[in-house]
């Protein structure tokens, strides 16, 4: 699977029965629960890195003749902007998540990785 047909891994408001599920309802040729490791919630609908954590959630195999719009509603919700796969809430990225049926390579929504300076910061 090329990255640019990833799989989609949502554990929020994207779940089926969630108030933005619409954004993939009937777009998906099937759905099995998945999880992510080495992640966390910060809160419900933020997660973040963190060695031995784990977020439950669904991931979703969107089908392949409306993929692009697809995901690109869904960057829409999560405020990334059109071509770019960070906004200022989330970043789409790529990791790994297992399932029963394996691992797989999938896109998720998380924190955006914000560079770190190394250049002191005036007081």
């Amino acid at each position: 699977m090329s990255p640019s047909h990833l799989p989609l891994f949502v554990f929020g408001t994207l779940r089926c029965g969630h108030c933005n599920h619409h954004y993939l309802a009937g777009r998906f040729e099937r759905v099995v629960p998945a999880a992510l490791k080495d992640y966390v919630r910060r809160h419900p609908l933020m997660i973040v890195p963190q060695p031995g954590g784990v977020v439950d959630g669904e991931l979703f195999f969107i089908k392949e003749n409306i993929y692009a719009t697809t995901l690109a509603h869904c960057d829409q919700l999560e405020e990334i902007p059109p071509g770019q796969l960070v906004g200022s809430e989330y970043q789409r990225k790529q990791v790994p998540v297992e399932t029963a049926e394996g691992c797989f390579q999938a896109w998720a929504y998380v924190a955006p990785e914000r560079p770190t300076s190394s250049t002191p910061t005036a007081p």
